[in-house]
């Protein structure tokens, strides 16, 4: 979802006189200044970000998560999960916390689930895919709550992944 997904309100497009006519005017900075400001006032209020909620997941989940992990990505990520053999990259410490650290799990998720295995993205049903990601985060220090990691990526994206 983007915001070209989306029609612009009241949109109307430029015609060549509107554009001849402003190109003419010499404004100075702080008038360009006043005018950027004046347009930004009148622009709809963006609407409310949800507030950023803590990453839930299970136990079982991880357990389940690390069943998956050993069956299907241990040979390129590694028995460690920054070990492999064949090139996957480290999905735990400094390499994690740099690439996914500022981002949400939905993020996480969504890359894992379209990426992965790289010889059959998306083969995992979504539940399998959250499993993985909660493995993935227990193994850099999250810590596991009382609700599974949903497989929505709408509920994950509340779910930030920065630390305080």
């Amino acid at each position: 979802f983007s915001a070209w997904d989306k029609p612009l309100a009241n949109f109307k497009p430029f015609d060549a006189t509107e554009i001849i006519a402003v190109r003419t005017e010499s404004m100075s900075p702080a008038a360009v200044y006043a005018l950027r400001q004046k347009v930004l006032q009148s622009q709809a209020p963006a609407a409310p970000v949800a507030a950023a909620a803590p990453v839930s997941f299970t136990e079982a989940q991880v357990a389940q998560g690390k069943a998956a992990y050993q069956q299907n990505c241990m040979d390129c990520h590694g028995s460690s999960l920054d070990n492999g053999e064949f090139g996957g990259a480290p999905l735990k410490g400094s390499y994690f916390r740099n690439k996914w650290g500022n981002g949400s799990v939905a993020s996480l998720y969504a890359f894992t689930k379209v990426k992965m295995p790289p010889d059959r993205p998306g083969t995992f049903s979504d539940k399998v895919y959250a499993d993985l990601v909660a493995y993935i985060l227990q193994a850099n220090g999250y810590e596991p709550g009382g609700r599974e990691l949903p497989a929505d990526p709408a509920a994950q994206q509340s779910m930030t992944l920065k630390r305080e």
